[in-house]
């Protein structure tokens, strides 16, 4: 047995209401999606800026682990 559907009125001024809130969301989804595009030239930049500092981490790290030694061998030549 099937059941009843229930009966909504639906008017003209509301679909174009409906109509009008879907193309204010369309807009505004489309202005947040506008930056997009730009997004792999960004993170491109970052990688070769991230690339060319690397180094300097790399002597920080070197220069580290040279004054540990040093300190090291320092105090196990004066014992």
């Amino acid at each position: 047995m099937e059941t009843p559907e229930p009966h909504a009125r639906v008017t003209l001024q509301m679909l174009y209401g409906k109509q009008l809130e879907n193309e204010r969301l369309l807009i505004q989804l489309t202005a947040k999606l506008g930056y997009l595009d730009t997004v792999p030239e960004r993170v491109a930049q970052l990688e070769i800026q991230q690339a060319k500092s690397a180094w300097v981490e790399k002597i920080a790290w070197a220069a580290l682990v040279g004054a540990v030694l040093g300190i090291i061998n320092q105090l196990t030549g004066t014992l």
